[in-house]
């Protein structure tokens, strides 16, 4: 009989703009299992009834995190979290062949291009993806930094304490939706996560993310143009525009839909963009993620417009989970991306298999770690 003494589980806890979603991962048989799941909406926080004085937004989100944990009940104690991705910053950088010595004052100097904050104020790391060589300039290194507010980081790490629990990994959410939706397929790809309110977009080279952007556009912006289109309320467009009805060819309405369109167009850019500087990089696929990615008609839509094979990524893919959820991990779909991507980051850990986004890397980027240390 196995009594499972000292089984460990791996929480991952995703703040988004429009909800918190967890999942609860163990290892079962050498592979992720899901064992528990929740998510909590933060749509009341624009209600009357709880904007008070004395109730700040952290105060807010305590709350709801520490009511949504009491009713899922996890087992384990470890939590990994990420912070959205607009709340910090990844570039890839460019620098002579150096020494790393050398390298840690290049940083420094060239970090103040991108961050209008004092070096005090922010967590930064930095890691060598690539090296090559240029016609004009001889050997570059390619340098992925990414960086955050301190401020934003300790934000974060008190809202794991504040509920009672230990906060062992954190990092910004794109390193999550790589982990989840990508993992270790190797190739040129590019993820769209359309969230309620921001769209992140990553394009990811080998394991390697290359360009990310995040713009002021979301689920919530086609709502809107539902709800004003058929002149419903935005609770009859929520359900519209879950109800499997193809907007973009439907020969009974002409709307269109900026925010979509603008998410495309960036996308479309960043493509242009990569072909560019590293001519025959041609994406291999665009996955597309968060709540909005099933919004009927969409895969087809930015197919014919990017002209690269478009579909809905599967975060579960390689997570095992009891086959009386298969109908609502269907209805989940990508929406647990994040968490998901968390909670893998956990079990990697017992399973001894490296997911990391920077292929032999000698750092992880868990912000709880690199930012620890001041440059």
């Amino acid at each position: 009989m196995a009594f499972g003494f000292g089984k460990k589980y791996f929480l991952g806890v995703d703040f988004g703009t429009a909800s918190i979603k967890v999942v609860e991962f163990s290892v079962e048989d050498d592979q992720p299992k899901l064992v528990n799941y929740g998510q909590v909406s933060l749509e009341g926080f624009e209600k009357k009834e709880v904007q008070k004085e004395d109730y700040s937004y952290d105060d807010k989100v305590v709350t709801y995190l520490r009511t949504l944990l009491k009713n899922m009940k996890p087992k384990g104690e470890s939590s990994y979290v990420a912070m959205p991705a607009f709340t910090g910053l990844i570039s890839l950088v460019e620098f002579p062949l150096m020494e790393e010595s050398e390298l840690q004052n290049a940083v420094r100097f060239e970090a103040h291009k991108y961050i209008p904050s004092p070096l005090e104020d922010i967590a930064l790391s930095w890691e060598v993806v690539s090296v090559r060589n240029t016609p004009d300039s001889g050997e570059k290194m390619e340098v992925l930094l990414v960086a955050a507010l301190n401020k934003e980081v300790s934000r974060y790490e008190k809202y794991i304490a504040d509920v009672g629990r230990t906060l062992n990994f954190l990092e910004l959410e794109t390193f999550s939706l790589v982990r989840s939706i990508v993992g270790n397929e190797m190739g040129l790809f590019l993820i769209i996560d359309i969230g309620s309110r921001a769209t992140n977009l990553i394009l990811v080279d080998n394991g390697v993310v290359k360009i990310s952007r995040n713009i002021d556009a979301g689920g919530k912006d086609i709502t809107r143009v539902l709800a004003e289109g058929f002149n419903v309320t935005s609770e009859r467009a929520e359900i519209m525009k879950k109800s499997g009805k193809d907007f973009f060819s439907s020969p009974e309405t002409t709307l269109t839909f900026p925010s979509l369109q603008a998410i495309v167009n960036e996308a479309e850019r960043m493509l242009i963009s990569y072909q560019v500087r590293y001519p025959g990089g041609q994406c291999q696929r665009v996955f597309l993620s968060g709540g909005t990615a099933q919004f009927t008609g969409l895969t087809e839509y930015y197919s014919r417009v990017l002209k690269v094979p478009v579909v809905i990524g599967d975060p579960w893919k390689n997570v095992k989970y009891d086959p009386i959820l298969e109908q609502k991990i269907r209805e989940f779909g990508t929406s647990f991306s994040v968490a998901i991507g968390l909670a893998l980051s956990g079990t990697d850990t017992v399973l001894k298999k490296k997911t990391a986004l920077i292929k032999k890397s000698k750092k992880d980027f868990s912000l709880k770690k690199f930012f620890a240390k001041k440059l």
